[in-house]
């Protein structure tokens, strides 16, 4: 059954649109990475056993856009799917904050990794998983599972800004299946955007090792990798904060917590109207 965005005048503008996607994803290449300085440190095997668990909480109130619609501008496909909810921000009812990246500075570069971590899903008119946690080197699915055009600009973020930083490519993905992948070489911070959708927003956070987790929907994480007795700077990031918080533990028998503190007067967003 076709669906209404379908529309003759749709599908001329896509085509437009697809191929100035096309010469984008050309024109910008890889040039950015393929110069970089970046060497890696020697990979070792390092043993799949939980080290460092925590907790992330956000103080200082709601933000204004938490648990909030996100405006899709009537697209006819996308508010077929019901309503998008906005997933800048993913806090628990008891200020656990979701999608906390976790990276533990002084964590070696593992070899027992796959050399593809997993799937960046363009579905719904949403990117799933808003946040990623890679270790360099390693590389990421990125799939259009709607049937509607998408594309997939991958820009190395500034960290401190909010949307700043060097466009690297721009994967046009036309039709439902089409499927690209991305090795991400050099340690950052990487927006995947959809510019045919402008609310769709994913990050992927590049470490120079494995000792990384993300925190889930109760601000919890686990660090699921061996770390060496001894002192070990942890540090946290999220994308709606311009700077990292950084915690020192020390590893006892193999084991260690960590908490965090963000505090929303230091986000880009202010408070919600109370």
């Amino acid at each position: 059954m076709k669906q209404a965005w379908q529309s003759s005048s749709d599908r001329a503008s896509l085509t437009l649109l697809a191929a100035w996607l096309l010469s984008a994803a050309v024109s910008c290449g890889k040039a950015p990475e393929a110069g970089s300085s970046y060497q890696p440190p020697p990979a070792v095997t390092v043993a799949e056993t939980p080290s460092i668990t925590g907790r992330v909480v956000l103080t200082g109130g709601l933000p204004s856009r938490a648990g909030k619609k996100l405006d899709v501008a009537g697209n006819p496909f996308c508010t077929g799917h019901g309503d998008l909810m906005d997933p800048a921000w993913k806090v628990s009812p008891e200020g656990g904050l979701a999608d906390v990246v976790i990276t533990v500075k002084s964590g070696q570069r593992a070899a027992n990794v796959p050399d593809f971590a997993g799937l960046v899903d363009q579905k719904n008119c949403e990117f799933a998983p808003h946040v990623t946690v890679i270790q360099a080197g390693q590389g990421l699915r990125l799939r259009n599972s709607d049937l509607t055009f998408h594309n997939i600009r991958i820009a190395r973020h500034e960290l401190g800004t909010r949307d700043r930083g060097v466009n690297l490519d721009n994967l046009a993905q036309a039709a439902r299946g089409d499927e690209n992948s991305k090795v991400f070489h050099e340690p950052g911070i990487y927006r995947l955007e959809c510019d045919v959708h402008r609310w769709m927003r994913a990050w992927v956070l590049v470490h120079a090792g494995a000792h990384t987790a993300v925190t889930d929907a109760n601000g919890d994480f686990t660090v699921t990798r061996a770390l060496p007795d001894g002192d070990h700077v942890v540090e946290a990031w999220h994308p709606m904060f311009p700077e990292k918080l950084t915690s020192t533990v020390t590893i006892r028998d193999g084991r260690a917590e960590a908490s965090f503190n963000f505090d929303l007067a230091q986000s880009f967003e202010p408070p919600a109207d109370r």
